[in-house]
């Protein structure tokens, strides 16, 4: 069967460092569904019509209601039985794997590649922490540009320390299994002595992730010496890098004393985590807790893969205390592989989920590494890639450009082809990057044979993460388009509720701001807000992170027909409703806004352009043209309207040099009623330069 196409937190970690890291921890290259009354949607993704006079048989609205409902139930059980029915092969640990890349000869050459990126690390010092907020950046660690602004704050070092013991997680994790790999291959001294090196530092890292991280914003307020906000995602990634170097170095070449060290270390992992989520410390674990976030995912990450390398029997409770978390984490996510924080964050998260699923599965325990969504989830991934080499980037989701060579979703990829057997990941692998990377999980995927038909291109995601996406083609220069709807489980999401992108031939045409790094000043104005999208703004109302329910009509090959509502993103609005059709010859955005009853308003939208040339603008009154080396977009409206441009950030096409410092500057076309209406009637119409 083909695969079924794939929070609430303060903006905590910078994404690009998230991203700088893949699934095992390796370090990065640089790199930039309510069904509508006439369709049904199938497993392979197409959308078959129903003869529209079948529909009056239905009855009346609620009867055509409960019908669509039952239908979506239908289709969502079918397939989350058939996902849950999937098993996978029997894990291996990271020791038995490098043996048998160690033994296949094909693989020499870029064996010898591995091991050269793991001489490169020997020539670098040891990671190690420092204790003084004035210290940060030495020793290799890492400043979170935020902590820039509590200049004379108690918090400052409180949230620099928590957030270098995160940047410092992150390069052991990229540094010591390679390194251990290395040393398996050759048993060079080299390679040993760094890592005992490294080894003896981080046992010395009690508690491995230092209080501080929700301490994020700026206050002038004392923090309690005892302050402790619990376990994060430094607990997960050290222990991921710790355990899967002890699995990789071959038996009895780690001191007695240092392992004594190191289970200590662990030991207290296990009791802080598990006390943590007891007594409900740092927001994600506070009342029923919300397994939807990445921040609940690493540090459960880390309490089990502490068990496994202890004994997953001495510390059985907690052992099952992590893994219930794990399950609840992937049961909150959505039934067609959809990840609640987008890919971004997804890439970040699902690969700590991945990595304690395949450390469970490699003793025995494969209740997490079958769970239907990492059967789902690489589809929904896959197809964030629009054409042009543009990625899907709602939600915080960083630059938008994804090249062939791209390391980390070529990592990202090649991790879930070896683990999660995910022949939709090899497909795109091989088909839509330049295959595997040279490192142990690309060495492992260049040998998987498993076949596999492309997914197809396009898709309606109903759950979390709400959107349509589609392209004419998988090809580079094809056409492409994806609508964004809203769920109530968004996270790290943006005011961005029946958005629109549209690339012809490969040349975006819409876009929308993206996310820069956390520290840039324009990030919550001019970026993740309504300013930043192709959305609708009325003056007097403020905008909410609310559902927005997506019909479809249409979604196929040619081109789709869907209809957003977006009125509960404003409180008071009496109707938002946004239908956006396509094919490959044009977009058609029809908008229909009313206004309070007793309150006329100022209506105003904004559509990004993907260029940073200035637009021709014509016309007056209803009738507006806009015109730019790329396309045209023509504007048709039942009030009259006034259009001009302005020069917005975005982290998206990312043209010309930044204008100040922190941000590239592209076009954006601001239309608004004349005056304040009681409803606006508008017509958007773009097209393709030919």
């Amino acid at each position: 069967m083909k695969s079924v196409p794939i929070l609430v937190a303060l903006l905590l970690v910078p994404l690009e460092r998230l991203l700088q890291t893949d699934l095992l921890g390796r370090q990065r290259p640089p790199g930039p569904f309510e069904v509508g009354p006439l369709v049904s949607l199938p497993l392979d993704g197409s959308v078959v019509k129903v003869d529209p006079r079948q529909t009056r048989k239905w009855g009346g609205p609620e009867r055509k209601r409960k019908m669509r409902a039952s239908l979506l139930t239908l289709l969502l059980s079918g397939y989350a039985g058939t996902a849950a029915a999937q098993r996978v092969p029997a894990a291996r640990d990271w020791g038995a794997m490098a043996d048998e890349v160690r033994q296949r000869p094909e693989l020499a050459e870029r064996l010898k590649a591995v091991i050269a990126s793991a001489r490169k690390v020997t020539a670098t010092p040891i990671v190690k922490r420092v204790y003084h907020y004035a210290d940060i950046g030495k020793d290799r660690t890492w400043l979170d540009g935020r902590a820039k602004f509590m200049d004379g704050q108690p918090r400052q070092e409180w949230f620099g320390l928590a957030m270098s013991d995160f940047g410092t997680s992150g390069t052991i994790l990229s540094e010591l299994p390679l390194l251990a790999f290395a040393y398996r291959c050759t048993g060079e001294d080299v390679f040993r002595a760094r890592i005992i090196s490294q080894l003896e530092e981080t046992a010395t890292w009690s508690p491995l992730q230092r209080p501080g991280w929700q301490l994020c914003t700026p206050a002038p307020d004392p923090v309690p010496a005892d302050y402790w906000d619990g376990s994060w995602l430094a607990t997960g990634q050290s222990v991921r890098g710790i355990a899967d170097t002890l699995e990789l170095m071959p038996a009895g070449n780690v001191p007695p004393e240092l392992m004594d060290k190191l289970r200590a270390l662990l030991c207290a992992e296990i009791k802080t985590v598990a006390e943590d989520w007891k007594l409900k410390r740092g927001w994600f674990r506070g009342g029923k807790g919300v397994p939807q976030t990445n921040q609940w995912v690493l540090p459960t990450e880390g309490l089990i893969r502490a068990c496994l390398v202890l004994g997953k029997d001495r510390y059985a409770a907690e052992y099952e205390l992590g893994v219930t978390n794990l399950v609840r984490a992937l049961d909150v996510q959505g039934k067609q592989g959809e990840f609640n924080e987008g890919v971004g964050y997804a890439m970040f998260t699902v690969s700590s989920m991945l990595a304690a699923a395949h450390a469970m599965s490699a003793q025995g325990d494969a209740r997490a590494l079958e769970h239907p969504f990492l059967r789902c989830f690489p589809t929904w991934a896959v197809h964030h890639l629009q054409p042009g080499r543009f990625r899907v980037n709602c939600f915080d989701a960083g630059g938008a450009r994804t090249p062939r060579n791209d390391g980390g979703t070529r990592q990202l990829l090649e991790s879930l082809a070896v683990f999660a057997q995910s022949p939709t990941a090899g497909w795109a692998l091989s088909n839509l990057y330049d295959g595997p990377t040279n490192d142990l999980a690309g060495l492992l995927a260049g040998m998987a044979t498993v076949p596999a038909d492309a997914p197809p291109c396009f898709a309606f995601y109903d759950g979390p993460a709400r959107r349509a996406n589609w392209r004419s083609s998988w090809a580079d220069d094809a056409d492409g388009a994806w609508v964004r709807g809203g769920h109530p489980l968004d996270g790290h999401d943006h005011f961005d509720r029946a958005h629109v992108n549209y690339i012809v031939r490969g040349k975006p045409l819409l876009i929308e701001a993206g996310t820069p790094g956390y520290d840039n000043p324009a990030i919550h104005t001019l970026y993740s807000t309504v300013v930043g999208h192709n959305v609708l703004e009325v003056e007097g109302l403020k905008p909410k992170k609310a559902p927005a329910p997506m019909s479809v009509t249409r979604l196929d090959a040619s081109g789709g027909d869907l209809t957003v509502d977006g009125t509960a993103c404003y409180p008071g609005l009496k109707q938002w409703r946004r239908r956006v059709n396509w094919d490959q010859s044009q977009l058609v955005v029809e908008d229909q806004v009313a206004a309070p009853d007793d309150k006329p308003a100022v209506m105003l939208f904004r559509w990004h352009l993907g260029t940073d040339q200035p637009a021709k603008i014509s016309g007056e009154g209803c009738n507006w043209q806009v015109v730019w080396p790329d396309g045209t977009l023509a504007l048709t409206s039942s009030v009259p309207l006034t259009v001009t441009q302005q020069n917005l950030p975005d982290n998206t096409v990312s043209l010309g040099r930044k204008d100040n410092g922190w941000d590239f500057m592209h076009t954006c076309v601001v239309v608004r009623t004349a005056q304040s209406v009681p409803r606006a009637d508008l017509t958007t119409t773009v097209r393709g330069a030919r």
